[in-house]
Formats: C-alpha cells, sequence, structure tokens
C-alpha cells in the first residue's frame, strides 16, 4: 500500500479548513459526500487504467480519509482541494479535474493572486513577468521561497492537485508556467495577506492582486509583449546542410494542421519531406517532437512507418467496460458509455469479465503501422523531446526509443513510457458542487522494453535545459545541441 502517499493526502486534507477562499457560497456536507461517492465509482467502475500505478486498496483508503475530513459545508474551492488529490491518484495525465464556470466567474472578484507569471527551467523557477505593484526590474531572477516555503515543496503541495503519467516529475513543474502557478498556488494555498518572494539576491514583498489587476498591469508595463506569440506553423520540413534535416512536428491534431497556411496534411507532407531527404541523401535527421502534445490516433505511426520496421505496437487496448452506472442512492443515476455501435461491435471483442479490448485485424489495430512508405529514412536519428512531449507525441517517443533507433535530445517526456489512458472518455460532472472531471477510457498499454523505469517517461541520452535567455528568446536549444553533435 501506498502510505507515504496517502500521508501526504492526510497533510493536504488536514489544512483544508484553515483556507480563506472568498465568499464563497457553501454547499451541505451530506451534499458534499453524495459528490464524492459518485466520484469514487466513476474513478472505479470506467477508468480502465486507474490502478495501473495506485494499488485499489490505496484509492479506497485515500477516498475514505476524504470524506472524514468533509466535516462541516464548505465551499466549491475548499471541496475541490480534497477531491483534486483523489482524482490525481489516477496518475494519468488525461484525467482532469475542472472548477464550475460561476466559480471562474465569481474568483475574478474574490481571488488575490501572486502577481507575476513564471517558467520552470529544469527545476529552477524564474520570474518571467512582473505584474505587481513594485517597478523593479524583476524578470530573468530566480525564486528560492514564496512565504518561507521552498518552491520545491510548493510544487510538491500544488501539484497534487493535478494528475500526471505514473511518476513523472518533470511534467508538474512544466504544466506551472505562465500564470498557472499563481492559480493553483491560490488552489491551495487560498488568499494571503503578502508574498513574500526570496531571491538569490533579495527578499522582496508583493502585494496580492486580482486578475484584472495583473492583466491591467502587464498590458501597462510589456504592452503587446504580455501577450501569447502568436502560435507558428504545427509541421516544419527544413533542409539544415547538405547531411542534415529538420522535421518538426509540433502536433498529431488533425484540426490544427488543417489550420496551417502550408502543410495542412500529415500524410502529403510526410511523403513529400522524406522524398527529399531520399532525393538530397540526407544522413542525419532531427525530428522535433518537444512541443507535440499529441492528437489523432494513428498519426504517431504515420510517423514511424518511415524509420522503422513494423512490430506490434501495443500489447492490448482494453476498455474496463462499455457502460458504467453510478449511483448514490439518492441522486438520480448517472450513465458513462464507451463505445459507438459499430466499434464495439467489430473492432473490439467482450472479455469475459466485461472488458473489451481491440482487436488486430479492424480498425488501429495493435501494428505499429498498416503500409510501408514509398521513402523510409535509413540515416542517423535524433530526437527532441521536453516534458510537453505527451499523448501521441510521447507514443511516438516510446516507439523509437524500444527500437533503438535515436539519440534522444531534452528533457523526460510528459507521457508514460507504458503508455496511457485516454481515447473515449466521459465528462463527470457532480451534481451538487458542479465539478467536472475528465475521465478516460481506453487504457493503450505499449509493447516497450524495460530500460526504463516504471512510471517515468522517455529519459534522453542528452539532458538539455535552456537558459532563461535562450527560453525568452525562443531559441531551440535542444536543436542547437543535436547539431553540435551531429557536427562532432
Amino acid at each position: 500500500m501506498n502510505y507515504l502517499r496517502i500521508g501526504l493526502l492526510l497533510c493536504l486534507y488536514s489544512s483544508v479548513s484553515s483556507q480563506e477562499y472568498g465568499n464563497y457560497a457553501t454547499i451541505e456536507r451530506s451534499l458534499l459526500l453524495r459528490d464524492v461517492a459518485l466520484l469514487h465509482q466513476g474513478l472505479d467502475k470506467y477508468h480502465t487504467g486507474m490502478y495501473w500505478y495506485t494499488p485499489k486498496d490505496s484509492v479506497e483508503l485515500a477516498f475514505r480519509e476524504a470524506t472524514l475530513q468533509i466535516s462541516k459545508d464548505l465551499n466549491a474551492l475548499a471541496f475541490h482541494k480534497i477531491i483534486a488529490p483523489l482524482v490525481a491518484l489516477s496518475r494519468e495525465d488525461h484525467t482532469n479535474i475542472f472548477l464550475p464556470e460561476s466559480i471562474e466567474e465569481k474568483m475574478k472578484v474574490e481571488a488575490k493572486f501572486l502577481p507575476i507569471t513564471v517558467v520552470f527551467l529544469g527545476r529552477e523557477l524564474y520570474l518571467l513577468r512582473n505584474a505587481s505593484g513594485v517597478d523593479k526590474n524583476l524578470e530573468g531572477r530566480k525564486i528560492l521561497s514564496i512565504n518561507g516555503t521552498p518552491v520545491e515543496e510548493i510544487v510538491n503541495n500544488i501539484g497534487n492537485l493535478f494528475a500526471s503519467d505514473g511518476y513523472i516529475k518533470t511534467v508538474k513543474y512544466n504544466d506551472l508556467r505562465g500564470f498557472e502557478f499563481a492559480k493553483h498556488y491560490y488552489y491551495f494555498y487560498g488568499n494571503v495577506s503578502e508574498f513574500k518572494v526570496a531571491f538569490e539576491e533579495e527578499t522582496i514583498t508583493l502585494e496580492p492582486l486580482s486578475r484584472s489587476s495583473i492583466r491591467q498591469n502587464l498590458l501597462e508595463r510589456y504592452g503587446k509583449a504580455s501577450k501569447q506569440r502568436a502560435p507558428g506553423q504545427s509541421l516544419e520540413f527544413q533542409i539544415l546542410n547538405d547531411s542534415t534535416a529538420y522535421l518538426g512536428l509540433h502536433t498529431f491534431s488533425n484540426s490544427t494542421i488543417r489550420e496551417n497556411k502550408v502543410h495542412q496534411n500529415l500524410n502529403s507532407f510526410l511523403e513529400n519531406s522524406f522524398k527529399k531527404i531520399a532525393q538530397r541523401r540526407i544522413q542525419h535527421l532531427i525530428i522535433d517532437v518537444s512541443k507535440n502534445g499529441g492528437g489523432n490516433e494513428g498519426n504517431e505511426n504515420l510517423v514511424f512507418s518511415y524509420l522503422g520496421k513494423n512490430y506490434q505496437k501495443y500489447k492490448k487496448v482494453k476498455a474496463k467496460t462499455q457502460s458504467a452506472i453510478l449511483d448514490n442512492g439518492t441522486d438520480p443515476p448517472i450513465k458513462l458509455k464507451t463505445f459507438g455501435f459499430l466499434e464495439r461491435t467489430f473492432a473490439n471483442r467482450k472479455m469475459q469479465d466485461g472488458s473489451y479490448e481491440r482487436r488486430d485485424n479492424l480498425g488501429f489495430g495493435l501494428q505499429a503501422y498498416k503500409k510501408q512508405p514509398r521513402y523510409p529514412f535509413n540515416g542517423k536519428l535524433y530526437v527532441l523531446i521536453s516534458p510537453i512531449t505527451y499523448s501521441g507525441g510521447s507514443e511516438l517517443a516510446n516507439m523509437i526509443f524500444t527500437n533503438q533507433l535515436a539519440t534522444f535530445i531534452g528533457q523526460e517526456t510528459g507521457g508514460g513510457y507504458l503508455g496511457n489512458t485516454s481515447g473515449y472518455g466521459q465528462e463527470l460532472t457532480l451534481p451538487h458542487s458542479k465539478i467536472t472531471i475528465d475521465i478516460p477510457a481506453l487504457q493503450f498499454v505499449m509493447n516497450v522494453d524495460d530500460r526504463i523505469p516504471r512510471g517515468r517517461g522517455v529519459i534522453p541520452d542528452h539532458l538539455v535545459i535552456p537558459t532563461f535567455q535562450e527560453y525568452v528568446d525562443g531559441r531551440n536549444a535542444a536543436l542547437e545541441f543535436a547539431l553540435t553533435l551531429i557536427e562532432k
């Protein structure tokens, strides 16, 4: 049993009653307990990978302890702090939890935030934009602690409020970039009277501000620079020199790819790119999936078909059930469904325990790909990865890694090496708190070797973390390292 994990949860729960979030309506304790019962059933009955990393008895213990912590009426934010770690026990980043829109709107008035945006480079926290009333150049300075709590401890606390694949830590830090750090700090610590931010050089006290004040300060201080850059092309191909080419695959989402000004179809983009690689006799290919968070299933297979021999990609693809009924004995039952009729009937087979497993002869199947392309690549391959490399992006990295086809450069992937639980899923909205949980249904168990510790992502051969200046300048430090490696 994972007693250390449960101990962390108890520490979370013990501080719930002391949080001051603002003037939010409370929900009766009895109604919150009914919501907890539905959440427990939803994760247990429908989430196929719920117990992949966290044993069932540990999850049940955590739910029992959580119900004990609901000893009085709570508002939605205090309730969220109790149940979010329960959702995170799935250790699956496709399992998400969302506050109701009404709370998000009220937070604009009631919530006071840390008035900065940040970026983690590795595990080091840097101030990216200063939105406070302190007129001082703070950009690029490393933060050591806030209100006396070291940054690593803060991340451990607020990182329990959302899931990541397996035991991957890099994604926890990465997901707290920008304003997400301040938002999740509020979710965990509530409103605080001041922020004593300790930098390497000095400690500066910042006044908590509303979100509207933060936006206004960013606009006045940075102008248009405070806004996000317009997205670039999600597919890129460049011949870098006589022997080296670059293939940037920044998404596997077909809808996003169709929005490109050029390269609006992945299949034709790959065929044209690899044809040029063959014609130019390129010997070194750099594939960049460091920004690829996934997309449509099968696109990772299409890319792999140019790189390696066909093999069985998945050990199995499984759904725990076709239909789960959630019933707390009082509220109307909630039904969660998985497949449509055709896929349930023809692409999957029903097992004796009531689960469904994918057949290998119809639909996507279990193999790496369906067809060998005309222009396979046989040269030296380098793959750029990061904590953003996730879902289909990480599956491509997993396939290349387990077949030992490339040198990996960057940081550990955010997606798990063993696979993930994603695909079909359902939104479960708890009837009384109105908190919504995305619960995925399909467990994709990848056919990989055992060179990576259980619960981790692909670990690079060469760890490359950009400096703060490289980050703000938009430089691709991993690509620069790859080119240096090739040159040597």
